[in-house]
């Protein structure tokens, strides 16, 4: 909330100290101010990282949305619309990197299984057809695995949202429509 008072608030100096703009008489800085306050939007942060701070307005403006769009209650519960949207996006990328790992873990997980399965049939196969057969479906096993694993992780910055909201995902959750 300070920093956007403090952008209000350059934004109030830039109009008045531009030559064509000039201020009415009897209106205070302050009042300019908040005048402009409506033109002074969010910037999303550089890093791309969300706070709690921002976590937790997008959970209020969640909680508030039951029974009225999400843009009302934004408004209701003074939530920027643009910073809402920026969040909203941010959670969803980290919900997903976190359903990613999930998949991955019980896909690495099957594979192990099934690897170990397929080894054990070809130690108890008594023919070399029955052996080898077993040995390239291991193999491929094998092969497809090692190509999970080099799958793309995701950017620094969406994978430090997923540790912030981890935490926050069962309460998350249950405010989805």
């Amino acid at each position: 909330m300070k920093k956007m008072a403090a952008w209000a608030g350059v934004a109030a100096f830039v109009a008045l100290s531009m030559g064509g703009c000039q201020q009415k008489p009897g209106r205070t800085p302050r009042q300019a101010a908040a005048a402009l306050k409506g033109l002074a939007r969010f910037r999303p942060p550089a890093d791309g990282l969300i706070t709690e701070a921002e976590l937790d307005r997008y959970i209020r403006v969640r909680r508030g949305s039951r029974g009225r769009t999400e843009v009302e209650a934004a408004r209701a519960v003074g939530v920027d619309l643009d910073e809402y949207a920026w969040v909203r996006a941010r959670v969803i990328e980290a919900l997903v990197a976190l359903d990613t790992r999930k998949v991955r873990a019980a896909s690495e997980e099957t594979y192990v299984k099934t690897i170990a399965a397929l080894r054990r049939a070809r130690q108890d196969a008594r023919d070399r057809v029955g052996q080898r057969t077993l040995e390239e479906q291991i193999a491929a096993l094998e092969r497809e695995r090692a190509s999970l694993k080099q799958i793309d992780t995701p950017p620094v910055a969406v994978a430090l949202n997923a540790k912030r909201v981890a935490p926050r995902r069962a309460e998350i959750e249950a405010l989805s429509p």
